[in-house]
């Protein structure tokens, strides 16, 4: 009775998934939000299954997305399937900062095997061609300005960006893990108020002034901080392992600064919009920025919210 269920159950769900896909891929607007909901079939029926049924209904949906389109949906189908199955055990453990964590790692190597997928089979660098493609706008968009530049100062901001180009590539491991924790973050976001609705037991995410990274961070983001100071080979795999290194260690840090911002917001009874309007500012503003980075340190490394907690 209970294997008749799961596979009715199953039917369902993936009717509902292939529904979701075609709108995620033919409807303009609507078919972003259908992209993050993807994974939402898979979580419910990984909370309610067993991991070997739900990989079995990840196969299935990898071969019907064959049967209602291109050969890329089986990309799609393996990319969404994966990582809702993982986001789904740890909603099913009750453990939010594992959907969390698990789910971007699931996404991250869902997005490398997807991409390494994507060259291998069907020819398509999607990431190159997209460098050359704001490489061109790049100097069109100068050929055009330069008319109307006469100090030459237009050449150099441009001298810039190409530079800052040169290192997108370098970038890619960053990029992937970027994309993971991103769309991890959005498929919570948006899950967790249909799973509640659907009368699942979730165990509440601690609130974001609590989040606390563990101190050894500090020493990982000294220690790539230092190298990078150090004449490496820019082509060499040692450079392009601890640049990416550093910028995701960075992202860790600044999160860890505004996390402290809320915790002090909160602390000292400020009202909600207040953290929220430095985090906006800190992102339109540079200087902001690096006062975060500080803040993040310095609270990695120091009592400091003890101090504060005690006045």
């Amino acid at each position: 009775m209970r294997k008749t269920n799961a596979i009715t159950e199953g039917a369902v769900l993936l009717a509902l998934f292939i529904v979701l896909m075609l709108v995620a891929k033919y409807a303009p607007i609507i078919g972003i939000l259908a992209l993050f909901v993807l994974p939402l079939p898979f979580i419910i029926f990984t909370i309610r299954h067993s991991l070997s049924t739900t990989l079995m209904l990840v196969l299935a949906g990898s071969i019907l997305s064959v049967l209602f389109g291109s050969i890329t949906n089986i990309l799609l189908a393996l990319m969404f399937g994966l990582s809702g199955m993982v986001m789904g055990y740890f909603y099913k453990k009750k453990q939010t900062m594992g959907v969390l964590v698990g789910g971007s790692l699931a996404y991250t190597f869902s997005v490398i095997v997807s991409y390494i997928g994507s060259i291998v089979f069907l020819n398509i660098d999607f990431i190159q061609d997209s460098i050359e493609l704001f490489k061109d706008s790049i100097q069109q968009s100068k050929a055009i300005l330069q008319s109307f530049d006469a100090s030459g100062q237009m050449n150099q901001q441009f001298e810039q960006l190409e530079e800052g180009m040169g290192y997108i590539t370098t970038l890619i491991p960053t990029l992937f893990v970027t994309t993971g924790m991103v769309f991890a973050v959005i498929t919570h976001l948006i899950s967790v108020p249909i799973l509640k609705r659907l009368r699942f037991e979730l165990a509440p995410l601690k609130p974001f002034r609590e989040w606390r990274l563990p101190t050894s961070i500090i020493w990982y983001y000294l220690i790539s901080s230092i190298l990078l100071m150090v004449n490496l080979d820019q082509d060499s795999f040692l450079f392009m392992a601890v640049l990416n290194l550093y910028f995701i260690l960075q992202f860790f840090v600044l999160m860890q600064g505004y996390s402290f911002v809320f915790f002090y917001s909160y602390v000292k009874g400020w009202a909600k919009a207040i953290p929220v309007v430095i985090l906006i500012a800190s992102l339109i503003i540079p200087i902001f920025l690096y006062l975060i980075r500080i803040l993040g340190i310095i609270d990695l490394g120091f009592p400091l919210r003890r101090k504060i907690q005690k006045k």
